[in-house]
């Protein structure tokens, strides 16, 4: 039987497929697929985002228009996958995927699967135009999953362990009303969930939020603290500070890191009493305001004093980086497609999305949004983006030779003519993999070429 919670457009759900016991598995985890995205959804899903594996289940295209789920298959609504195209097996000592003689393949971080593989917590799976996640995950992240994604705490709801643990813990620190302190790396989104836990926080105020290395250092302490008039040769009026402006509401302190030693001193003090003094005056000013700052260097390089981070948080909220949680890459993907926007999303080439994938997003959460938009950007309204679309330090991922640690790729012969890519496509049924393998290239660079001449391979299914 199959318990299936509600599904929208980003395929928020989880899905439970039968489970039998298996010995060698750990026993505090749980395999599961984490469903990353669809090419065709514009990297949303029709299926649910979290599978529990069954002893086996069988991954087909599905029979009907909205996909088929049962006892150990899982229908996917994708015209590049074969009715049978991909079995994953719970054996003694791990899980084992297998294609089932499919005609495009199954690749698995990014090799075509040829035989039964043992499968490694965070193995990336790509089969048509669909992108999934193999992990092993503890019952609490998934009952962490479960809440963001009935309830997103952000913009977009979570199908990373990783982050799902993260905003369980934030969620219930905004209800608190206590100081938070967030780290993780530029582009990570620190920003966008200091903002998701003034609104989890329901507080009155607005949130004031405060660049700490853009406040020349000269003019930081009247900018937070503010002044009275007379306080210096230029107040000719009474200035409020930003500490006092957010009163009710949420001080956001972002890259407190930078500020200098004397004013974190200071702030100790506000967060100690919650008084303020402005410059000029002796007498304080009781404020009521939930602090939330965040850094990328809390730890690491000593610019933020211990005892200040320390009085912010016990422990400091760390945002993963985005290629510590690609299950989500699909959902994001999407929302930024369709932000801002009137018409419908466009469908993704799956050489393309597949090259969204594999792309290790250095920049993080911030650099994939440029990516997308620029993207949209070149394909000018087409209804398709394609991997043309895309900048080339993504599409370079595709080829093997420019993966980290892949050895020199031998010579090759120049990409085929349209008339060898059809014969190739008629040899071998309209099997885009196959061909692939015959031309020792990967399947997204065969099927670039397929898309360029403008061939359809089902033509040349028999």
């Amino acid at each position: 039987m199959v318990y299936v919670m509600a599904v929208d457009g980003l395929g928020d759900a989880s899905v439970t497929l039968r489970q039998d016991g298996v010995q060698g598995a750990p026993k505090d985890t749980v395999p599961v697929l984490l469903m990353i995205g669809s090419a065709q959804r514009a990297g949303g899903l029709e299926l649910p985002r979290v599978v529990r594996l069954p002893r086996t289940l069988e991954i087909g295209r599905a029979r009907g228009e909205s996909g088929d789920e049962s006892d150990g298959r899982l229908g996917v609504p994708d015209k590049l996958l074969s009715r049978s195209h991909l079995r994953i097996e719970r054996v003694p000592g791990g899980v084992d995927a297998e294609d089932t003689g499919s005609l495009n393949g199954t690749f698995v971080d990014g090799r075509r699967l040829a035989g039964r593989v043992r499968l490694s917590d965070g193995n990336l799976l790509l089969f048509g135009g669909h992108a999934a996640l193999f992990r092993r995950v503890s019952e609490e992240a998934l009952t962490a999953i479960a809440e963001d994604l009935t309830t997103p705490f952000g913009p977009v709801p979570t199908a990373s362990p990783a982050l799902a643990t993260t905003l369980w813990r934030l969620r219930r620190l905004a209800r608190s009303g206590t100081e938070v302190l967030i780290t993780g790396e530029t582009g990570a989104g620190k920003e966008v969930y200091a903002r998701a836990v003034h609104a989890a926080s329901k507080r009155a105020g607005r949130l004031v939020a405060i660049n700490c290395a853009a406040i020349p250092g000269e003019l930081a302490e009247s900018e937070l603290f503010g002044f009275i008039r007379g306080a210096h040769s230029t107040a000719n009026e009474a200035k409020t500070g930003l500490i006092q402006a957010a009163d009710g509401g949420t001080l956001f302190l972002d890259e407190i890191g930078d500020m200098n030693p004397r004013l974190q001193a200071k702030l100790l003090r506000f967060l100690q009493d919650r008084e303020v003094t402005p410059l000029g005056s002796t007498t304080p000013r009781r404020v009521d305001v939930q602090v939330v700052a965040a850094t990328n260097n809390a730890g690491e390089t000593g610019e933020l004093r211990s005892d200040l981070a320390a009085r912010l948080g016990a422990q400091a909220i760390r945002i993963p980086a985005l290629r510590e949680r690609i299950e989500d890459l699909g959902v994001l993907i999407r929302f930024f497609l369709t932000a801002g926007e009137t018409r419908p999303a466009p469908e993704i080439e799956p050489a393309a999305f597949h090259a969204l994938c594999h792309y290790g997003w250095p920049r993080n959460v911030r650099e994939l949004q440029k990516v997308v938009h620029e993207a949209l950007a070149v394909s000018e309204g087409a209804t398709t983006l394609r991997l043309s679309h895309l900048p080339d330090v993504v599409t370079a991922v595709m080829e093997p030779s420019a993966r980290p640690g892949a050895p020199a790729a031998p010579a090759r012969r120049s990409s085929p003519s349209r008339a060898e890519l059809e014969e190739l496509l008629k040899q071998h049924d309209g099997n885009v993999a196959q061909v692939a393998r015959t031309l020792d290239r990967q399947w997204a660079v065969v099927w670039r070429w397929i898309v360029k001449f403008g061939i359809d391979p089902v033509r040349y299914r028999k």
